[in-house]
């Protein structure tokens, strides 16, 4: 009996962010990004520091943005922006890409402060990924079987599909030995739609009736494969993503894993249809991310037996976190300007953080005038 409760202890399942990449604006005029691109003696300095946000320089690896740096809090490393983008430099946008890490070792409940500490606030998520793992419940077999099976009716982007008719929108991967080729598989379902561009020069362009520069485009993804035979044989110095399962499931022996890939258009149309924009909160939120994750499989993908019974291709995942709760007061920008309608808004009491909040972006936003008076005095010297 006691072992039985042990067991009932560790979670079937997990669910979390594996990418994000979000568009960022300045809460303020003269924001470090206006500084570093008018002022060449703040370009040339190989680091800033606002609050526990530290900026170091680096180089853009895709040639795109003419700065780059690196974000640390503290000791960890979040990710990285970018701005300036090369033949469009009057856009004031700032991209941020949070690292891989960031996901699994706890250190995502600092990304509100980094807001704060930057004056940044969201503008749009740009692309977007959610992993939900499993310790026995092997996706890729689970929807390969289910596929293959001819008395199985498929809905594949909100339309039952022709067994026989031939679909590029569902591709297998494999790999292994000369002897067992087939040993790693992976399966891959993606949609393809019309974007339109306000330049030209895209790929597979084509001209809609408007006359506007349309592409076609994968703006879903669904990715199901082996996410430990992943790590040993690509990604060896990602063993922070086996030590968050190690937290979740000390006696775990493998990771099959499930991944809802989101670009920004398809983002735009989640948001249009909910009515509300989504939050960094929200993005924080496991039951956020679980609702999104089932609302985009149903989209994506769908599987009815003989009897017309929905099959089910994905466990329910443990919605607890290891890291436990938020401990840091949250930016005026998150509470104020981009409420939340899920549950974990109900549970912040703004009365209490209110003026600890004002405070700290007003004591913020003095050291930035401060920061660019300096600047604006050396410069007429």
């Amino acid at each position: 009996m006691a072992n039985e409760k042990k067991r009932k202890q560790y979670p079937k399942a997990t669910i979390q962010l594996d990418k994000l990449v979000l568009c960022c604006t300045s809460m303020i005029e003269d924001n470090f990004n206006d500084a570093i691109k008018y002022y060449p003696e703040e370009s040339i300095k190989p680091s800033h520091t606002f609050g526990e946000t530290t900026l170091i320089q680096t180089i853009d690896k895709s040639r795109r943005y003419r700065y780059s740096y690196n974000v640390n809090y503290g000791d960890h490393q979040m990710g990285r922006i970018d701005f300036c983008m090369f033949g469009q430099s009057h856009r004031d946008e700032i991209w941020f890409s949070i690292s891989n890490m960031v996901f699994y070792n706890g250190t995502s409940q600092f990304l509100p402060q980094i807001f704060t500490d930057l004056n940044l606030k969201l503008n749009n998520i740009t692309r977007l990924e959610i992993a939900l793992d499993s310790y026995h419940f092997n996706h890729e077999q689970v929807l390969r079987r289910n596929i293959r099976n001819k008395e199985n009716a498929i809905k594949l982007m909100n339309k039952f599909i022709d067994r026989e008719a031939r679909t590029s929108r569902i591709k297998y991967w494999n790999y292994g030995s000369p002897n067992n080729p087939y040993n790693v598989r992976t399966i891959y379902i993606q949609n393809e739609r019309l974007i339109n561009y306000p330049k030209k020069g895209q790929r597979n362009i084509e001209q809609n009736n408007s006359g506007k520069t349309s592409a076609r485009k994968s703006t879903i993804e669904l990715a199901a494969y082996n996410k430990l035979e992943e790590i040993k044989d690509f990604s060896p110095h990602k063993t922070y993503i086996l030590d968050y399962h190690k937290k979740h499931n000390p006696k775990f022996k493998n990771i099959h894993r499930q991944e809802i890939r989101l670009e920004s258009e398809e983002l735009k149309r989640y948001e249009k249809k909910h009515k509300k924009p989504i939050t960094l909160l929200d993005l924080l939120n496991k039951e956020f991310l679980y609702n999104m994750f089932t609302e985009y499989y149903d989209r994506i993908i769908v599987i009815k037996n003989s009897k017309k019974e929905k099959i089910q291709l994905y466990p329910v995942p443990c919605l607890d976190s290891c890291e436990g709760k938020l401990p840091l007061p949250l930016p005026d920008t998150l509470l104020y300007t981009q409420q939340s309608d899920n549950k974990i808004n109900a549970n912040i009491n703004f009365n209490k953080i209110k003026d600890s909040i004002i405070n700290e972006y007003k004591e913020i936003k003095y050291r930035h005038e401060i920061f660019i008076n300096k600047i604006s005095n050396n410069i007429h010297l």
